[in-house]
């Protein structure tokens, strides 16, 4: 890796405050694009660290709103549902979004349709010029 990459992402990393803990990790998981913070998401969920994905990846907006007001400021238990919601199911319908979805992306936003998962879809948000990944899987207001 070049000198200037790695100081760059130091910088980025620098700048990103850690969350709950968590500390950036963009090199690992990057979300610069859409796209890389959706492979970010599937890679933190094969690599079993929820913590980051609650953490970084995930829309903090949801996070910390449920952190809040649904477990009473334990993130602990925000990980714990975060972890039971990504079963075999999910984990391949998103992986399929990764891999064979249609993109449409905007300055903000970016939604991810697959002809495979007809009733649902992957929605990005662009804060701070990183992505993360929506709560939202629905195709309303697709």
């Amino acid at each position: 890796m070049h000198a200037a990459l790695v100081t760059a992402l130091l910088c980025v990393a620098a700048d990103v405050p850690a969350r709950y803990g968590v500390e950036a990790d963009p090199a690992k998981y990057p979300q610069a694009t859409a796209k890389e913070a959706l492979a970010s998401a599937l890679k933190a969920i094969a690599a079993k660290d929820f913590k980051y994905l609650a953490a970084h990846i995930a829309e903090a907006g949801f996070v910390d709103g449920r952190v809040k007001g649904v477990y009473a400021g334990k993130f602990d238990e925000q990980v714990s549902d975060t972890e039971s919601r990504l079963d075999a199911l999910a984990v391949k319908q998103l992986a399929r979004f990764a891999k064979d979805g249609k993109w449409k992306e905007e300055d903000a936003s970016a939604v991810v349709t697959a002809e495979e998962v007809p009733d649902k879809c992957v929605r990005l948000v662009k804060k701070g010029g990183r992505w993360f990944l929506s709560h939202r899987f629905d195709l309303a207001g697709k």
